[in-house]
């Protein structure tokens, strides 16, 4: 999960980021400077809630948040701009993996066909905590949503379509990894709250295929160069290149952030709309 402030705008500074990654949203607005000289060169923060708000299509709903069990969680529309978007991206993204670069002209994977989802609003989405916790992120309410499931109940839903997606690369013989920055270490372990989730959201999920973020690097040995203080970009590319290291290929690497597809170690790269937060 983030650690850090959600960054309003995010979507803005990804744009540039974006250059070259297969997936990225074209027309995207371009990103203010980084030492603007004028106040106008800068997005309006509370515009820019409006919009996100306006984008996912804001849904109150009678569910209670899991710290307090007193205010009433936002959720996005199943039929807003957020869900469209969506439904195209993953309509391009099977016809992709129908018939992948690797699969003919005499071109074999360069191991056991596979795809890669990161989880935070790529396969479970956000958005109740963002609206809750006004766009800042805290540790310790954080970690209440994400294991909701074993409390109160669940709050982050699937992303729309991803489940579809999920179960279409399953019935294309394609073997699903699962791969996140929540954290998994002796003090803070959010594998089971983070199992629970995905399999209440439709999503089929085996044990061994998800990765959690060992930030010691004490149980994930591949991470030996960078930690304890590997980046996002670090952590997510080693345990790709960990992954294909044990004969898969990873044919499709799918992330809400830049940072979760930068760094190789997959044939292909799809980027998850997100404007709520940037992870660099």
């Amino acid at each position: 999960m983030r650690q850090m402030l959600a960054i309003l705008g995010a979507a803005v500074v990804v744009a540039l980021v974006a250059a070259g990654l297969a997936g990225a949203l074209s027309g995207s607005v371009p990103a203010p400077p980084t030492n603007p000289t004028s106040a106008d060169q800068i997005q309006n923060i509370d515009q820019v809630k409006t919009a996100i708000k306006g984008y996912y299509g804001d849904t109150p709903t009678s569910q209670l948040d899991p710290v307090s069990g007193a205010v009433a969680l936002h959720q996005f529309s199943q039929t807003g701009a957020y869900a469209n978007e969506l439904a195209g991206l993953v309509s391009d993204a099977e016809k992709y993996l129908n018939n992948p670069p690797g699969s003919g002209n005499g071109k074999k994977f360069s191991g056991q066909k596979s795809i890669l989802f990161d989880i935070d609003d790529t396969t479970l989405n956000t958005y109740s905590y963002e609206i809750y916790s006004n766009f800042v992120f805290n540790p310790t309410t954080n970690a209440a949503f994400v294991n909701a499931c074993l409390t109160t109940g669940c709050v982050f839903p699937a992303v729309p379509h991803m489940v579809d997606l999920e179960h279409f690369a399953e019935d294309h013989g394609y073997t699903v990894f699962f791969l996140t920055g929540r954290p998994q270490n002796a003090t803070t372990n959010q594998r089971p709250g983070t199992l629970a989730n995905l399999t209440a959201a439709g999503y089929d999920v085996t044990d061994a295929n998800v990765y959690l973020k060992d930030a010691s690097g004490a149980t994930e040995p591949w991470l030996s160069s960078c930690a304890p203080s590997c980046t996002t970009t670090q952590y997510k590319s080693l345990t790709r290149q960990h992954i294909e290291s044990l004969g898969y290929d990873i044919v499709a690497n799918f992330g809400d952030q830049f940072s979760d597809l930068n760094g190789g170690f997959a044939d292909q790269t799809f980027k998850i709309p997100n404007p709520m937060y940037f992870l660099p």
